[in-house]
């Protein structure tokens, strides 16, 4: 059995908290792309290892616990966490989908504890029933999956994406305290005219203007000065996400490597979490 998880960048959040944690989260508008956290795993010692690497030991403890069962998941993905790319959600839903699933639990159930260990940690809000959704996902109503609500918007065409880190990274709580009240009213009116359109170059654009209010854009500048091709980018912490004309994705990479960055190319993903099935049962 595999669980897979896209990554999932938001450009758009309004955070929106409850006393309970899997009615708190955001609401707004981010994309899934289709670089995939890929769990794979075994009863046995209760940990995940991303990339090789124990992480969440305490919330791995809970999982543990809540799933009835424990079990060791070995997730891997090309990014790190940290870096805006909603790896944490996607490490926190890989163990507790894969231990649920060994336990013959509900998979709601398995996202609603994902999601309130991201709230509890102060690692995200909307990223758990993002990933979840796939797509554009956007977010109209804050909480857990089976609390919030957030549908897929799946934009027509070839749409070419590059993500990159930029190697600036700041915590989660740091930059949720750097929101402002006139930044989150700022960021309703956006999500309105992207919930209105469901046209994602509105949606580069509003991103853009909202996260320039909390990210220095200085550094993307230098990135993409120069460079063909560039329909729209936008910036969350570390993660810069381009949209390139497909005829200059080659030379775009070209150019992004030769300023020492590690483009990755991708698109938008059509899907949410997946658990694929082997033939033969988890050991």
């Amino acid at each position: 059995m595999k669980v897979i998880t896209p990554l999932h960048v938001s450009g758009l959040w309004i955070p929106i908290y409850s006393d309970d944690p899997l009615k708190t989260g955001s609401i707004g508008a981010g994309i899934n792309l289709s670089i995939y956290a890929v769990a794979t795993g075994r009863r046995g010692s209760c940990r995940a290892l991303l990339n090789n690497r124990e992480v969440f030991t305490q919330q791995s403890k809970v999982i543990c616990s809540e799933a009835g069962v424990d079990a060791e998941s070995n997730i891997y993905t090309p990014l790190d966490l940290g870096l805006g790319f909603g790896v944490s959600a996607a490490t926190l839903i890989s163990h507790s989908v894969y231990s649920f699933a060994v336990a013959g639990r509900p998979i709601l159930k398995a996202l609603q504890v994902a999601h309130k260990l991201e709230v509890m940690g102060r690692t995200g809000l909307g990223d758990v029933i993002a990933e979840y959704t796939g797509g554009l996902a956007i977010r109209v109503s804050p909480g857990a999956p089976g609390f919030g609500y957030a549908y897929r918007v799946i934009p027509r065409g070839d749409v070419r994406l590059l993500a990159v880190s930029i190697g600036v990274a700041e915590e989660t709580p740091s930059m949720l305290s750097r929101m402002s009240t006139s930044l989150c009213e700022y960021g309703e009116v956006l999500l309105r005219k992207v919930v209105e359109s469901e046209d994602l170059m509105v949606y580069f654009e509003s991103s853009r203007l909202f996260t320039s209010r909390l990210f220095d854009y200085s550094i993307v500048e230098r990135v993409v000065s120069g460079l063909n091709g560039i329909i729209s980018y936008y910036l969350k912490k570390s993660a810069l996400i381009m949209w390139v004309e497909r005829e200059y994705i080659g030379e775009v990479i070209g150019e992004l490597e030769r300023k020492r960055l590690k483009p990755i190319p991708t698109t938008i993903s059509q899907v949410g979490v997946l658990i694929a099935h082997t033939p033969n049962p988890p050991t």
